[in-house]
């Protein structure tokens, strides 16, 4: 099912403004030009603009809210929504062992390569990219520390 442009970019705005509104009581640093606030409401900001965007695009284009694009079972619905349950719980069991880079690198290359119908290529690539940058905007860019895992004594 594809779902129109407005329908989703309302949703996300929606969403920032809620992550404001509710960090706007969360305390300040001493000693700090930000608080604990800061990060949400830079990430409720960035959902307003891309939801304004989306629905813009959604104006733009005029088509149906809901178009159905193909069949798809309700056994496939279930089998799709186990997977990626399964692989949040697989997610929060493997990283503090194997390490964010290996567990992020491999659940998302199968779960892109399993849900494109086998396009290992687009999904190697694609996972190998969102790794990359998840791994610089928290380490490097926020200076919150991913688990390494068995990649510890490798790197330190």
């Amino acid at each position: 099912m594809r779902i129109n442009d407005i329908l989703l970019g309302l949703v996300m705005a929606l969403l920032g403004a809620i992550t404001i509104w509710a960090s706007r009581d969360f305390p300040s640093l001493p000693r700090q030009q930000y608080g604990a606030g800061t990060f949400p409401t830079l990430i409720g900001g960035m959902l307003i603009i891309v939801g304004a965007l989306m629905m813009l695009r959604g104006l733009r284009y005029r088509k149906a809210l809901f178009t159905w694009q193909s069949d798809m079972t309700p056994a496939r619905v279930l089998l799709c929504t186990l997977a990626i349950i399964a692989a949040v719980i697989g997610y929060i069991v493997l990283t503090p062992v194997l390490g964010f880079p290996i567990v992020s690198l491999v659940m998302l290359t199968l779960m892109i390569g399993w849900l494109t119908s086998g396009r290992w290529v687009l999904a190697g690539v694609v996972s190998s990219a969102a790794t990359a940058m998840i791994w610089i905007a928290f380490s490097e860019l926020l200076h919150v520390p991913l688990a390494l895992g068995v990649l510890e004594k490798v790197v330190y």
